[in-house]
């Protein structure tokens, strides 16, 4: 107990006899659809008129945030492809802490958030309709099918108060699920994946709708059931 408030009564005089001002902490970066958001906590002994500048590194050096008071800084308009080296230094008067650098690679390590989906019931199955996240900062509204070619959907459903889950797999837009029970309530999850780097994205919130009857049951009129029925 004695030791540590010697060490912290000395690197409070330490900091303004030698100007040397700590370190950001906790540096991370918070991707999520190559939205890229660098973040950090204030270093010890933290002032308020603290400041901070972002850089990141590829064939040269380029800053992204300088001087501000925020503990953020918005990377998304980087390009999606390669490597870069991230920093931050926090500035204080004529002081500067050193850097913390940071490796990221868009495309390998962000997020990928979860699909939207609309589901119909119709006929005895249920029809599927998935929208890829979008990607911000691009044209056109991009979508993150636009940068990962080999974007396929997985779907797991299963009947509601049960464990036994059913899968299938879709590298369309939209999905059938047939051969369910009518008059019963299924749910179903959906994730993206991108088979060629095995990367999986989260899984969608639970959504349950119930079947209709199919084709062959109270759709059709009860005067056509009847003659069928004469013929067996």
């Amino acid at each position: 107990m004695e030791r540590s408030f010697q060490l912290w009564l000395y690197s409070c005089f330490l900091i303004p006899v030698l100007g040397i001002l700590p370190e950001p902490k906790n540096v991370r970066m918070n991707s999520v659809n190559l939205k890229n958001i660098l973040q950090w906590e204030p270093p010890d002994f933290y002032k308020e008129n603290v400041t901070y500048t972002a850089q990141y590194i590829s064939d040269r050096t380029f800053d992204k945030c300088k001087n501000i008071i925020l503990t953020s800084c918005d990377f998304s308009d980087i390009s999606k492809y390669g490597n870069y080296i991230l920093r931050v230094r926090a500035e204080f008067e004529d002081d500067q802490s050193d850097w913390v650098n940071i490796t990221f690679c868009p495309l390998e390590d962000t997020t990928i958030g979860p699909p939207e989906v609309l589901v119909e019931s119709l006929t005895g199955s249920l029809h599927l309709h998935f929208s890829c996240p979008k990607v911000e900062n691009e044209p056109d509204m991009w979508t993150l099918k636009d940068y990962y070619y080999s974007w396929t959907y997985n779907v797991q459903y299963w009947e509601n108060g049960t464990n036994d889950k059913l899968e299938k797999n879709s590298i369309y837009d939209s999905e059938v699920l047939t051969d369910l029970n009518p008059q019963t309530v299924y749910c179903l999850q959906v994730q993206g994946f991108i088979t060629d780097k095995n990367k999986s994205g989260e899984w969608s919130q639970p959504i349950c709708v119930q079947t209709t009857d199919n084709v062959f049951g109270t759709a059709f009129p009860q005067h056509f059931i009847s003659l069928a029925s004469t013929f067996q």
